[in-house]
């Protein structure tokens, strides 16, 4: 069953992310078919940008200028410059260093004049590959001829993005992926021919490790086997809501044997067989996302635990056919930092047991666990284990109160985000525990909490200085007034009220006009 309610997939709390603009990619060398805006020039197809418009006028006014240092310089140049150190098809750079001039050129102890566009191709492509998608297409490509056909070398093409936000045509994304032999990372997002452009990769870019194809049509067995035997690899593979197209397609995603990152997070036909293949092929594994998979059951789950519970790190999953034998088989995950359960209706206090002691988490959510009593996770929080967590999401554990609250409050002081939709029992008592307890909260989100009527947020403003969100949305019986007066004392803070919309801070005009009727 889908967690269609669930707005914090564990994969969005810490990855990621993929698909903004090459404006904000810093990381090493990217290429992204966005626009990327450079002055008043758009760039979005790098290979017909056309720079000597610009360049011709820029280049008249510098010429005059350059031809009245030729004199000084030229001599000196003429000692430092050499036939295998210049490039003779290139366009001299706009910018020379040049001696002192009250250095004498004869002098031993004169510096040498010293040009970057003397330096060997090998050479600027190294520094080159150090500048992001942005500076090297709106910086780098305009100084010259030369450095317009070096910032567009292909190996300094490490990573394409091809979002949904901005369509590219499947020819010209084939056309690229021909041209990048030393792609390490490919990302697609809502592609219809999603197939023949994994194809393509498959043929052009042997390097690849990271293969992000998420929302896309066309992954069949034939595709994933050419990925497999020609990108042996691959690391990281992302197949997030994509139609896969028969269960054995997954017996070729377990031949990845390098996966340490695998998401198929509410993907079609993985069952047990195929979740088994996939624990005892990809022993390395360290991230695995099968949220939204129904027909899992505790077998594979157990199996999956056996054989790389050691180097899981992160797991979610879909708890609709998982009972207690599942739960209690994740101690052996021993090195667990996230975990995630959608719809764990089947675990019982026993579960917790298995939970217990994975002392790394910081990150975990058990969501919808109707038969997890109240006692049971008292005793779970008392425990000491889960002091780590940052992140907690308890929504509809109808079980949950304020004496669980308590326990939380005291033993996981480190929670910046915590979620309890619809735990109708807990109180105004046990928010300010939590209020007083865990100063680091960044977001409270207390969706459908009916029993709350504001007292516990009075002192939010001093307890709480980092909170940004207050979520009260279906709280019915919550004073406005008081809402109101924390958002006027702590701007930064966004509170939602019981329609869901933002309060505002009282209106100075409206307040005064009060006081004067008064």
């Amino acid at each position: 069953m889908a967690d269609a309610t669930d707005g914090d997939s564990g994969e969005e709390e810490f990855l990621d992310c993929s698909g903004v603009s090459p404006a904000c990619l810093f990381h090493r060398p990217e290429y992204s078919l966005y626009p990327v805006s450079a002055g008043n020039v758009v760039i979005e197809d790098l290979e017909e940008l056309d720079i000597n418009s610009e360049l011709k006028a820029r280049d008249k006014i510098l010429s005059s200028a350059l031809a009245d240092d030729e004199a000084a310089t030229s001599g000196s140049l003429s000692h430092s410059q050499s036939p295998q150190q210049t490039d003779t098809t290139s366009t001299t750079c706009d910018s020379v260093v040049t001696e002192p001039s009250s250095s004498s050129p004869s002098s031993p102890s004169s510096p040498k004049v010293c040009h970057i566009d003397h330096l060997p191709n090998e050479i600027l492509l190294e520094i080159f590959s150090y500048f992001t998608v942005f500076e090297l297409f709106a910086i780098i490509t305009p100084v010259c001829t030369r450095w317009r056909r070096l910032g567009q070398d292909p190996t300094l093409r490490k990573r394409l993005v091809f979002s949904f936000e901005r369509r590219v045509a499947g020819d010209r994304i084939c056309e690229l992926l021909a041209g990048s032999p030393h792609l390490l990372s490919l990302e697609l997002q809502s592609r219809e021919d999603g197939g023949d452009l994994l194809r393509q990769a498959a043929t052009s870019c042997k390097k690849l490790r990271d293969i992000t194809a998420k929302f896309s049509d066309g992954l069949n067995e034939d595709v994933l086997r050419a990925l497999v035997e020609n990108c042996p690899d691959v690391r990281h593979f992302n197949a997030e809501g994509s139609r896969i197209s028969c269960s054995e397609c997954y017996f070729a995603i377990a031949e990845f044997h390098n996966l340490r990152h695998l998401n198929l997070s509410h993907c079609q036909f993985l069952d047990n067989l195929g979740l088994v293949a996939i624990a005892k092929q990809c022993r390395q594994l360290e991230y695995l996302n099968i949220d939204g998979i129904t027909k899992i059951y505790d077998y594979s789950v157990v199996c999956l635990t056996q054989e790389v519970g050691p180097s899981l790190k992160f797991l979610f999953l879909d708890g609709e056919n998982l009972t207690d034998a599942s739960y209690t088989s994740l101690a052996a995950c021993k090195h667990l930092k996230m975990l995630g359960v959608s719809f764990c209706e089947q675990m019982t206090d026993v579960g917790l047991s298995g939970i217990t002691g994975l002392c790394e988490l910081t990150w975990m959510k058990l969501r919808k666990g109707v038969h997890l009593t109240s006692k049971g996770l008292q005793s779970f929080f008392s425990s000491g284990h889960l002091s780590n967590l940052t992140h907690l999401n308890l929504g509809e554990c109808s079980s949950m109160n304020d004496d669980v609250l308590f326990a939380v409050a005291e033993k996981c002081p480190h929670l910046t985000n915590i979620v309890l939709h619809w735990c109708w029992d807990i109180t105004d008592v046990g928010i300010t525990a939590l209020v007083s307890n865990c100063s680091r909260l960044r977001v409270l989100d207390l969706v459908g909490l009916i029993q709350l009527t504001g007292t516990s947020f009075i002192n939010v403003p001093t307890a709480l200085p980092d909170l940004l969100i207050l979520d009260l949305e279906q709280c019915n019986t919550i004073n406005d007034t008081i809402l109101q007066r924390i958002v006027e004392e702590q701007p930064s803070l966004t509170v939602f009220d019981y329609w869901g919309d933002p309060v505002m801070p009282p209106n100075p005009v409206d307040s005064e006009g009060s006081e004067n009727v008064g």
